[in-house]
């Protein structure tokens, strides 16, 4: 029987988000004759750090400059917001983290809503934010927006789109089916954001506004804020699409940051994601991408090849596979001659303090651990952007 034929798929829901059928048929294929495992990730090539990263320096002449330059973008309103707030909403209970309380009140939605009406009340324009969201945080998004009044956000400030929707595997290829007996869903990867906010209709609807630039970053990492320093950087350098890469670091217990890394292979520079580098080969290397990106909206306006590669979950005590497209190895797509397809930019940014660019929450633990130095990093943070602009 044809996988699709199973009696208790939900199509309604699978036609809503944009369900690919034949790549999911390919992948099934792939993983029933043995080609989805983990080693078959793994980047080939010689791999050494990459060279060349600009270190951000704010009182530098160069980052005074740059500054300047993404202030004039943000007051002329040529700078949008795309914030990643799709997933499985699985690691707060079931309960959408965007809606989660960070601190006095203020959800880490209401925060980047926030960070959008610092600037328009130091630069005079409000930046227009984009939710990317997934079938499991569409709805309690959207209410979470209602009941909070958009965050004093106008209409043509704030966007949604979704991301699209897939159906978990067994590992040789049949259907996975959860404790309740059921087709298990899932969102494969926020790579998938280039093909949704083209197909939703979102990016001509702000090319046509003139943003020329979009700040992307996750919706748990509230010190992603809006920098016009770091906006000025990738525009005055040419780049259409610009990495934050911060130190790698060790925790308590030894662990090593885990996570995509600048890098070149055979010579050629890209970003690649940490679950495709073959073991011991993270610990060797000094940065690792933040997920925060500056792309061009022009330069992402097309077709974006990236691979779905296979990833290994536990769901309801089970094995689970799914296939995932990380946004980062866009940095290493091509186009049909073999040439990259974006001028790529890489910089490096602070880790810590009031421009720190790194403060990822991905559990209640971590919520709880971070909540006063997320609201001394926010605080601190927009002072200063206020005393420069000033």
């Amino acid at each position: 029987m044809n996988l699709l034929d199973a009696p208790k798929l939900k199509w309604d829901l699978l036609h809503r988000y944009d369900f690919d059928r034949e790549r999911f048929l390919q992948q099934a294929r792939a993983a029933a004759q043995g080609r989805a495992r983990a080693e078959d990730v793994f980047v080939q090539g010689a791999i050494v750090p990459a060279p060349g990263i600009t270190d951000v320096d704010y009182e530098s002449e160069q980052g005074h400059a740059a500054r300047q330059s993404g202030e004039d973008a943000l007051r002329r309103g040529e700078v949008g917001v795309v914030v990643l707030n799709g997933g499985m909403a699985t690691r707060f209970g079931g309960v959408v983290k965007g809606a989660v309380e960070v601190f006095d009140g203020k959800s880490f939605i209401g925060l980047k809503c926030e960070d959008a009406l610092r600037v328009h009340a130091g630069l005079g324009r409000i930046p227009p934010v984009v939710l990317m969201n997934s079938f499991a945080t569409d709805a309690a998004t959207r209410e979470h927006l209602e009941q909070n009044d958009h965050f004093g956000l106008p209409t043509h400030a704030l966007r949604s789109f979704c991301q699209s929707i897939s159906i978990r595997l067994q590992v040789d290829g049949q259907l996975f089916v959860g404790g309740d007996g059921l087709p298990s869903y899932y969102t494969p990867g926020h790579g998938d954001f280039f093909r949704a906010i083209r197909a939703s209709g979102v990016l001509g609807e702000l090319r046509q506004q003139g943003v020329r630039q979009l700040v992307f970053s996750n919706i748990d990492n509230s010190g992603a804020t809006l920098d016009p320093t770091l906006i000025g950087l990738h525009r005055n350098a040419g780049w259409e699409m610009t990495l934050e890469v911060t130190e790698r670091r060790q925790d308590a217990a030894g662990s090593w940051d885990a996570g995509g890394a600048p890098v070149l292979v055979d010579g050629r520079l890209r970003v690649v994601e940490g679950f495709r580098f073959r073991p011991g080969v993270q610990e060797r290397l000094p940065d690792f991408q933040t997920n925060n990106m500056i792309f061009d909206t022009a330069a992402i306006d097309r077709d974006v090849p990236l691979e779905f590669y296979p990833v290994l979950k536990r769901v309801d005590g089970q094995a689970a596979l799914q296939f995932e497209a990380i946004t980062c190895e866009a940095s290493g797509a091509t186009d049909h001659d073999g040439n990259p397809l974006f001028r790529l930019g890489l910089l490096r940014v602070p880790r810590d303090g009031p421009r720190g660019r790194f403060f990822p929450v991905k559990s209640p633990g971590d919520l709880e651990q971070s909540r006063d130095v997320l609201r001394e990093r926010l605080e601190a943070g927009w002072q200063l952007r206020d005393r420069d602009a000033g």
